[in-house]
């Protein structure tokens, strides 16, 4: 008890009167070097995969936001199991706490057969809606069959991540999802292209790659929360059943988040599908784009974990100055590791694309559309500090509002209308116009944010 009061106390020290610029490194850095891991295993995976063929490229970049609902599915499920979790472990109540784990295990094995069943069925179907490419359409089946059916690891690995984070296990939640990326590095050449006399699987030794890494992950997080930390008893595993409150309180927080990411991925899917029918190779630019962009942008979402605990602490502690000159720090951030990036952008689009690809075609739309896009990252970071304070706030509804401007609500409507008049570069400029367009609106929204708070904003 003890030890417990003076670790609050330091934190509260820490939290109060630590320099921002020190504390916010020291909160962010293992989440940022996590998720930076990850962003760069995405990029090099699909480097893997286009030097297959450039239909296999195409297939792929078609696959991602449809794969990105199963992630969502679980991510929501983590996040109940995490939220309510973290709760029952400050009210110190040990037999709900179990009883909150055995129900989110049982729900995400739930979650996996479902969604198992819909891929092995489903999976052809949901290819033949973007392309009549009898290439694409096999390829991308392929891929989608065998990661969506042997999800299992996704789901479950998930869910561990967010237990161990309950407890308080962030650098644990870290090494399970590093480790798992590097060793689908590790195998994505040799069963792509195999080695000595191994043939190798193509797009198919891709996504078993994929599996493997997300089933090692899986069964490092079963042996952290079983044998090593043993949070969970396995006898429970068997008696504790299925309790429709505690099922409740889950989907209560989780649900959201799924939903949103849904809803995100579905106009992903809508955005691929003007896309492929304004060029055969704007998928794949919009694709190669979006993996390079995710990088610096995901470089944001580490430093947001720092933000929104040093915000919301001095938000209940009083401290008006030091939340607003958190904010004022982490949007400097922002615009830093965003600049950067659209320099690059502006300057080597070509040899960007061309990690990615030899086709001459693709290169050529992409040098263009890199240049465009990449104007609107700076405002794209910014936007994601700002949609982060009004979680820090407790203003939910703002963040939302902002993801949703971000996302669809403004460049979707802008090209559906305005795409067989002026092409394929509506699309581009219709994602640096709804950044600009959004930043106005968070701005105007974190004024009332402030305002609500009895904050002026400077």
């Amino acid at each position: 008890m003890e030890e417990d009061v003076a670790n609050n106390k330091n934190i509260s020290i820490d939290m109060e009167n630590m320099k921002i610029s020190k504390l916010a490194w020291k909160i962010s850095l293992p989440m940022i070097i996590s998720m930076l891991s990850i962003a760069l295993y995405g990029i090099i995976d699909t480097i893997f995969v286009s030097k297959i063929e450039q239909n296999a490229l195409t297939a792929i970049i078609l696959v991602y936001p449809m794969y990105n609902i199963i992630t969502a599915i679980a991510l929501g499920l983590g996040i109940g199991v995490n939220s309510l979790l973290s709760r029952t472990l400050g009210e110190k109540n040990s037999e709900k706490c179990q009883k909150i784990i055995i129900n989110g295990l049982k729900l995400t094995i739930i979650s996996w057969m479902v969604i198992a069943v819909f891929c092995a069925i489903f999976s052809e179907k949901l290819m033949c809606f973007f392309t009549d490419n009898y290439k694409i359409v096999s390829l991308g089946t392929i891929y989608f069959k065998i990661t969506g059916i042997l999800s299992i690891g996704s789901f479950f690995q998930i869910t561990y991540e967010k237990i161990l984070e309950a407890h308080g296990k962030t650098k644990d939640s870290m090494i399970i999802q590093i480790s798992g990326a590097v060793i689908n590095l590790v195998l994505d050449p040799i069963l792509i292209f195999g080695i000595y006399n191994f043939n190798g699987l193509g797009i198919s030794g891709a996504a078993i790659a994929t599996v493997i890494g997300q089933c090692f992950g899986m069964l490092y997080g079963f042996y952290l929360i079983v044998f090593r930390y043993k949070i969970v008893m396995l006898r429970d595993i068997i008696t504790i059943k299925l309790e429709e409150s505690i099922v409740k309180q889950i989907y209560q927080v989780g649900l959201p988040t799924t939903m949103l990411e849904i809803v995100t991925s579905m106009a992903i899917l809508v955005l691929n599908k003007v896309l492929i029918e304004l060029s055969d190779y704007a998928v794949d630019v919009w694709g190669i784009y979006q993996k390079i962009q995710k990088f610096f942008l995901i470089t944001i979402y580490g430093l947001n974990y720092g933000m929104i605990p040093i915000v919301g602490y001095n938000v209940g502690a009083k401290k008006q100055g030091r939340v607003k000159e958190t904010i004022r720090y982490f949007i400097k951030l922002a615009i830093i590791i965003t600049f950067i990036g659209t320099i690059i952008f502006v300057i080597f689009p070509n040899k960007l694309i061309g990690w990615f690809t030899d086709s001459q075609e693709v290169i050529d739309l992409g040098t263009d559309a890199l240049r465009i896009m990449g104007i609107g990252l700076v405002f794209g970071g910014v936007n994601l500090v700002i949609s982060a304070t009004f979680q820090s706030f407790g203003e939910g509804n703002y963040s939302l509002i902002v993801t949703l401007f971000r996302k669809f609500l403004i460049s979707l409507p802008l090209i559906l209308l305005l795409k067989n008049i002026f092409g394929i570069h509506i699309v581009w400029w219709a994602m640096v116009f709804s950044e600009v367009i959004t930043i106005i609106i968070s701005i105007i929204l974190l004024k009332k944010a402030l305002k609500k708070l009895n904050f002026t904003s400077n």
